[in-house]
């Protein structure tokens, strides 16, 4: 199992930049305890995936306000989890030719709240 602190400062790496990426989610410490070596190795290969562009965002025009930014300002990327049959999801957020400004880690219900403030779309996977 995962270490909290081990994952965020592996996460943390990979981004590799110099603004400071807030980690956020219900019960984000809880899940971190639950993520076996190999499916934190998978979320790594993700994460480098998505910093590579060999991920597409989910597209949003939207106007509404996330904190100081405007959701089409963004670009979010999701990933589902699945830990002893329950889902999870994780959703990276970027500011536009910038920098990473977020890694959520949730159940659906956190994740649907979430989108809706972001104003995106549902994914089909």
């Amino acid at each position: 199992m995962v270490e909290q602190e081990t994952f965020k400062k592996e996460l943390r790496k990979r981004i590799a930049q110099d603004y400071d990426i807030e980690f956020l989610g219900d019960n984000f410490d809880g899940i971190c305890r639950q993520i076996s070596d190999s499916q934190a190795e998978k979320i790594y290969a993700w994460v480098e995936k998505v910093i590579k562009e060999e991920i597409y965002p989910i597209p949003k025009t939207s106007d509404r306000k996330y904190k100081q930014w405007h959701a089409y300002q963004l670009l979010t990327f999701v990933n589902k989890l699945n830990i002893n049959s329950k889902e999870y999801r994780i959703l990276l957020i970027k500011l536009k030719n910038s920098f990473y400004i977020e890694f959520h880690l949730g159940t659906h219900k956190y994740y649907d709240k979430l989108r809706s403030r972001l104003d995106l779309t549902p994914k089909k996977y």
